[in-house]
C-alpha cells in the first residue's frame, strides 16, 4: 500500500524530487528503486518531447516547400543574339534565356549583355545572372555606385562576359578560341510586376590590333572591355577623349573574373585615373599571354578634380578613343644610353684637353720669384696694417688685405668645412631618400595603382623595377660633370703651392668650397635622379634640396672674393639651408595663409638683418654701444647738413642692399598676393635671384674698379646663360603637374622628342646639369686677372 502510495504521489507531483524516503522504514529499497524508476521516465518524457518538436519543424518545412511550389515555374525562352526581349516579372516567376546560333563570328567576341528596368527599387531590385560552361556572373538593377557625397543609382547596365583565356588556351591564341553560348536569368523580389529589356549582342572591336584607333563609349553602369595580345616587349596604351569626365582603366590578366566595376577595379593589375588623356605603358613581363583593357566612367569626378561641385553631365556618358603603340625596343636602351655616354665622354675628352691646353698657356706660376717680374707688387711685402678691425673695415674704400689677415692655412682649413659638411649632409640625407623612393617603387609594382607617383606615361620606359628609366638615367649629366668639376679644381688647387704667395697676391682660393660645389651638383643628379623614381609633390623636396644647397654656395664663393677674413662659416650657413629645408617641409605640407604671413615676415627680418651685415661687413651689431653710436654719426651728420643724414657713407654697397631688398619686397608681395602652390620653387627663385643680383653687381663693380674679366671666362658665362635660356624652355614646356590630381597632370603627357627614349624634361636636366657646370667654371676663373694682383690693389665691395 505503500509502494502505490508512493506511485500515486509521484503521478500527481510529476517529478522524482517529491519521492522522500524514510531510511528506517521496511520499504526503503523499494522506494529507492521506484525513485531510479522514475528518473529513467523523466528521460524518456524529454526524448519525446524533443521528438515531438522535430516533427513539427518538418511539418513547417513541408508547408513551406508547398507555398514555394505553389509559385509559377521559370519562363523558358531560346533567344538570339541581338534581339531584345522585353517582359514583366515579379516575384512569382523568373525569366531564363538561352541564347545561340553564334555562327557569323569567325574571331573569339564574347558576348555583352545588356539590361535595362525602369521600376525595379533598390529595396526589391532586377537580379541578373549569367551562366557559362565555367563562368558566372551576377549584379542587380539599379546599380548602386558611390560618390563622395553618397550613391548614385543606374537603372541600364551593360557588361562583357568574361572568358578565361589564360587557363582555357594559352598556346594557340585568340582566335582558335571556341564561343560559349550564355544563359541569362532574370528575378526579382519584388511583389509589383516591374518591367525589364534585356539584349545579348557582341561589342564591334574586342581583339585590339597595334597602332589602330578604335572610338568606345562607356558610363559608370556600362563599363567597356577590350583584349589585347602580348606580341611586343612593351607597348603603350594612349586614351584621348573630348570630355572630361572621370574616368578609371584598368590592365588586368586575361583571366576570370575580370573586375569592371567602380567598387572592384582596382582590385587587379594596373589602374589609373583620366579625364581627357591617359597613357599606361604595359610590359609584357606582368601580361605574358595578354591583358584586358577595362574602362568605367566614375559617378562623380572628385577622384578626378578633388571638386565636390555637381557633375555638368547627369547621364555620365563618356566618349573616348584609344590606341596600342609598340614602345622601344631594347636595342632602342642601348643606343639611346650610348650616345648619352658617348657625347658626355666626347665632351670630357674636347672641354678637359682644351681647357688644360689654355691654362697650360696663359699660366702664371704663382711663386714668389714671379711677382715682381710681372711688376704687378707695388707695395712692401712687408708692410702691415695693424689698425683696429673695426678702423679697417669701416673704411670709405677698403681693400684685400683689410680683411685677409688671417692665414692661408687657416682660411684653407675654413673651407674644408663646407666640403665634410656637404657629404655628410650628403650620406644621411641621400641614404633615406634613396630607401624611400625604391618603396614607393615597390608599393606601386605591388598595387598597381599608377597614380601614386607623376610620371609623364608617354615617354616613360621601364627597367628593372623601375617605372620610369629614361627620367632617372637623363641625371647622370649632373653626376658626370660634377665629378668633371672636381678634377679641374684638383688640378687647380695643385697648382697653388706656396702659400706665402697666396697670402698677398690674387684672390684667395677657398678650394674647399669649389669641392663642396662639384659634390653638391653629384648629389643634384643623384637625388633628382631619386626623386624621378616616383615623382610627386612630397618627393619634390628631394628634387629642389642641393639646388638650396648650390645656390647659397655660389653667393658665399662670391662673397669670399672679397671678404675671406668675415665670409659666414660652414656651420651658419648650413643651419640657414637647415631652416630652409623646414621651411620646405612646412610650405608643402601647409600651404596656408598664416603659414604665408610668417613666411613673408621671417623673409623681410632675414633680409635686413642680412643688408646690415653686409653694409657694414660684420662691424655693425645690435647693442646699446652700437645704437649710442648710431645716434651720435646721425646727429654729427645732420649738424654738418640736413642732407648728410641721407647719404650712404658705402654708395656701392649701398646700391647692392637697395637692389637686394627691392627684389626680396617684390618676391614677398608676389608671395602673399598669389600664395604660390609650389613653395619649394618659389624659395629656390629667392635663392637664385639674390645669387644673380650679387653676381650682375659683382662684374660691375670689377669693371668699374678697372679690373678685366678674361675671354674664356666670358665664354663660360655665355654657355652658361644659353643653356639656362634653353633649359627654362623646356622646363616650362612640362609634361607632368604634381600640383594637380594624377588625372589631370595626363593632361599634360607628351610623347618622346629625342631618341624616341627623352622628352622636354629630360633634355632638361642635360641642359641644367652643362649649364650649373659652366656656372661653376665661371666661379672657378671670375677673378684669374687678379691672380699677381697684391692685397692692397684689390678693392673690396
Amino acid at each position: 500500500m505503500k509502494i502505490t502510495r508512493l506511485r500515486d504521489h509521484v503521478k500527481s507531483r510529476k517529478s522524482y524530487k517529491a519521492i522522500k524516503c524514510d531510511y528506517h522504514s521496511e520499504t526503503t529499497i523499494r522506494c529507492r528503486r521506484l525513485k531510479v524508476y522514475c528518473m529513467a521516465k523523466r528521460r524518456r518524457m524529454n526524448r519525446l518531447r524533443r521528438d515531438v518538436a522535430r516533427l513539427y519543424h518538418f511539418e513547417q518545412s513541408d508547408l513551406e516547400w508547398e507555398a514555394l511550389n505553389s509559385f509559377d515555374p521559370p519562363s523558358y525562352n531560346s533567344a538570339n543574339y541581338s534581339v531584345p526581349y522585353q517582359g514583366l516579372i515579379n516575384n512569382s516567376l523568373e525569366y531564363i534565356f538561352e541564347f545561340s546560333n553564334y555562327n557569323s563570328y569567325k574571331v573569339f567576341v564574347p558576348p555583352r549583355v545588356t539590361v535595362t528596368t525602369k521600376d525595379a527599387t533598390t529595396v526589391a531590385p532586377l537580379m541578373v545572372t549569367t551562366r557559362q560552361p565555367k563562368e558566372l556572373l551576377s549584379w542587380k538593377l539599379p546599380l548602386s555606385v558611390e560618390t563622395e557625397t553618397g550613391e548614385e543609382v543606374y537603372k541600364n547596365s551593360s557588361r562583357t562576359l568574361c572568358f578565361d583565356i589564360l587557363n582555357h588556351n594559352k598556346i594557340q591564341g585568340f582566335k582558335q578560341l571556341q564561343h560559349e553560348n550564355p544563359i541569362v536569368s532574370l528575378a526579382t523580389s519584388s511583389l509589383t510586376s516591374i518591367d525589364f529589356t534585356v539584349t545579348v549582342d557582341f561589342p564591334n572591336e574586342f581583339l585590339l590590333e597595334h597602332s589602330t584607333n578604335y572610338s568606345i563609349q562607356i558610363s559608370p553602369s556600362e563599363p567597356h572591355t577590350e583584349v589585347r595580345e602580348s606580341n611586343y616587349d612593351t607597348v603603350i596604351l594612349e586614351v584621348l577623349s573630348l570630355d572630361t569626365i572621370c574616368t578609371i582603366v584598368s590592365i588586368q590578366n586575361v583571366s576570370c573574373p575580370v573586375f569592371d566595376l567602380n567598387q572592384d577595379i582596382t582590385f587587379r593589375g594596373f589602374y589609373e585615373t583620366f579625364t581627357t588623356k591617359g597613357g599606361i605603358t604595359i610590359p609584357k613581363y606582368k601580361f605574358p599571354y595578354g591583358f584586358y583593357i577595362v574602362f568605367v566612367a566614375k559617378a562623380d569626378d572628385y577622384v578626378c578634380t578633388k571638386d565636390l561641385s555637381p557633375s555638368v553631365s547627369g547621364d555620365r556618358v563618356k566618349k573616348l578613343s584609344l590606341v596600342i603603340k609598340p614602345s622601344i625596343t631594347y636595342n632602342d636602351y642601348v643606343y639611346a644610353v650610348m650616345i648619352t655616354l658617348s657625347a658626355i665622354g666626347a665632351f670630357y675628352i674636347i672641354f678637359g684637353v682644351s681647357f688644360f691646353l689654355f691654362s697650360r698657356q696663359y699660366y702664371v706660376p704663382r711663386q714668389m720669384e714671379y711677382a715682381a717680374e710681372n711688376g704687378t707688387a707695388t707695395a712692401s711685402l712687408n708692410s702691415k696694417i695693424q689698425e683696429d678691425r673695426e678702423i679697417r673695415l669701416c673704411r670709405s674704400q677698403p681693400r684685400l688685405t683689410d680683411l685677409a689677415r688671417k692665414p692661408p692655412r687657416v682660411l684653407a682649413k675654413k673651407s674644408y668645412l663646407y666640403l665634410y659638411n656637404v657629404l655628410t649632409v650628403a650620406l644621411f640625407y641621400g641614404l633615406p631618400v634613396v630607401q624611400l623612393v625604391i618603396t614607393y617603387q615597390r608599393v606601386l609594382n605591388e598595387t598597381g595603382e599608377q597614380d601614386i607617383c607623376y610620371y609623364n606615361f608617354l615617354c616613360a620606359h621601364p627597367l628593372s623595377f623601375l617605372s620610369d628609366f629614361n627620367h632617372v638615367f637623363s641625371n647622370i649629366g649632373y653626376v658626370l660633370l660634377g665629378i668633371l668639376f672636381l678634377i679641374i679644381t684638383y688640378h687647380r688647387e695643385l697648382t697653388h703651392k706656396d702659400q706665402d704667395f697666396d697670402r698677398h697676391y690674387g684672390i684667395p682660393q677657398h678650394y674647399g668650397l669649389f669641392y663642396a660645389m662639384g659634390v653638391a651638383l653629384i648629389m643634384e643628379g643623384v637625388l633628382s635622379g631619386s626623386y624621378h623614381v616616383c615623382p610627386s609633390q612630397m618627393n619634390f623636396q628631394f628634387d629642389s634640396s642641393f639646388m638650396y644647397v648650390m645656390a647659397v654656395l655660389c653667393m658665399v664663393k662670391l662673397y669670399q672674393n672679397r671678404h675671406p677674413d668675415i665670409n659666414a662659416n660652414a656651420y651658419s650657413t648650413f643651419g640657414v639651408l637647415a631652416i630652409a629645408i623646414v621651411l620646405g617641409m612646412i610650405g608643402i605640407l601647409e600651404n596656408t595663409d598664416q603659414f604665408w604671413v610668417c613666411f613673408v615676415i621671417l623673409h623681410i627680418l632675414v633680409c635686413f638683418y642680412l643688408s646690415i651685415k653686409v653694409y657694414y661687413m660684420g662691424c655693425w651689431k645690435l647693442s646699446c654701444v652700437s645704437l649710442r653710436r648710431v645716434g651720435h654719426i646721425i646727429r654729427h651728420d645732420f649738424w654738418a647738413g640736413p642732407l648728410n643724414v641721407l647719404k650712404p657713407c658705402y654708395k656701392a654697397r649701398f646700391v647692392m642692399v637697395v637692389m637686394g631688398n627691392l627684389c626680396n619686397w617684390a618676391l614677398a608681395a608676389y608671395a602673399l598676393a598669389y600664395h604660390p602652390k609650389n613653395f619649394a620653387v618659389f624659395l629656390l627663385l629667392i635663392f637664385m635671384s639674390n645669387t644673380l643680383i650679387y653676381f650682375f653687381f659683382y662684374i660691375l663693380m670689377k669693371y668699374l674698379h678697372k679690373e678685366s674679366v678674361r675671354i674664356v671666362t666670358w665664354m663660360f658665362f655665355c654657355i652658361s646663360t644659353l643653356c639656362a635660356i634653353a633649359a627654362m624652355y623646356f622646363f616650362l614646356h612640362k609634361a607632368i603637374s604634381w600640383s594637380k590630381t594624377p588625372a589631370q597632370s595626363r593632361t599634360f603627357n607628351v610623347e618622346c622628342k629625342l631618341l624616341r627614349f627623352y622628352d622636354y624634361h629630360d633634355i632638361w636636366h642635360f641642359l641644367s646639369a652643362i649649364g650649373m657646370f659652366f656656372t661653376f667654371m665661371v666661379l672657378l676663373t671670375l677673378d684669374d686677372d687678379l691672380s699677381h694682383t697684391h692685397h692692397e690693389q684689390i678693392p673690396v665691395f
